[in-house]
């Protein structure tokens, strides 16, 4: 399914009819889901879509989470709510002016974004703000999993989820469409020692670790124990992990994509 942009429409509500008939089964039960997430009737959200009737800002906020939105996505698309619901022409003039400014600063930083081979922090904290965007990034490595159908049922996560994922790891230029299929531009990235940003990298993938303990598949392995050692013997080990990870990152470097997973190690004083 083709990732639109909400910067190319002027009217909501087409974005919408458009983006779910581009949805897999030709968008069957997506109203029914987006009535769900804003908290309404699905003939409500019919009569939106076909007629005059307009969603509130709150909902239009509401129905900007459930797409999967940035926050200047959202902004755009609530302002593009206000536009159509403005009583006077000074608000509706005040709200296209907001969009304009709003759809220019979207195209400049769209070309830079393609230019720059590096992250910005901001978009950073959007990678690493929840633990399904490195997922896909990784996932789209694998031949099997290498579309929006596939990697939605292997993560069990939903539509819009995996919709945001894909179009910012596309646009950041770590993966690429084609034929929708996407395949792997990018495949590493680093977080440096000091970036505030490791806390919040190590915490979500070890929350998944506890999620993987949970299923008890015989193929994983997980360890925990309290040890009393020596100084010396401290160290010693610490160095063994670091080879062992150093020997595994290349061996695994040019290993055939089939399978994904997730490594955690944890060795520290308490």
């Amino acid at each position: 399914m083709e990732k639109l942009s909400i910067y190319e429409f002027q009217d909501y509500k087409k974005f919408l009819r458009q983006w779910m008939e581009r949805a897999p089964n030709q968008g069957h039960g997506q109203r029914k889901l987006l009535a769900e997430a804003i908290q309404c009737q699905t003939p409500f959200v019919t009569h939106v879509l076909s007629g005059n009737y307009h969603f509130s800002l709150e909902q239009a906020e509401a129905c900007a989470r459930w797409l999967g939105f940035s926050e200047s996505e959202t902004e755009f698309f609530i302002l593009m709510v206000l536009r159509q619901r403005a009583g006077t022409k000074a608000l509706e003039a005040f709200a296209s002016k907001q969009i304009s400014r709003r759809r220019t600063e979207a195209t400049v930083l769209k070309k830079r974004l393609k230019i720059s081979g590096k992250m910005s922090l901001e978009d950073q904290m959007t990678y690493y703000s929840n633990w399904y965007f490195a997922a896909i990034h990784m996932a789209c490595m694998i031949p099997s999993l290498q579309t929006i159908e596939a990697l939605q049922k292997y993560f069990n996560l939903t539509l819009p989820q995996i919709l945001s994922g894909l179009e910012f790891l596309t646009t950041h230029g770590l993966i690429e469409e084609n034929k929708s299929r996407y395949r792997v531009l990018k495949p590493v990235l680093h977080l440096e020692k000091n970036s505030p940003l490791l806390h919040q990298h190590h915490t979500q993938w070890r929350l998944k670790a506890l999620e993987g303990f949970l299923r008890k598949r015989n193929s994983d392995l997980f360890y925990s124990g309290v040890i009393s050692l020596s100084k010396e013997d401290y160290d010693w080990l610490r160095e063994k992990l670091s080879q062992l990870l150093e020997e595994a990152i290349e061996r695994i470097k040019d290993s055939k994509d089939e399978t994904l997973a997730c490594l955690n190690i944890d060795w520290f004083e308490i």
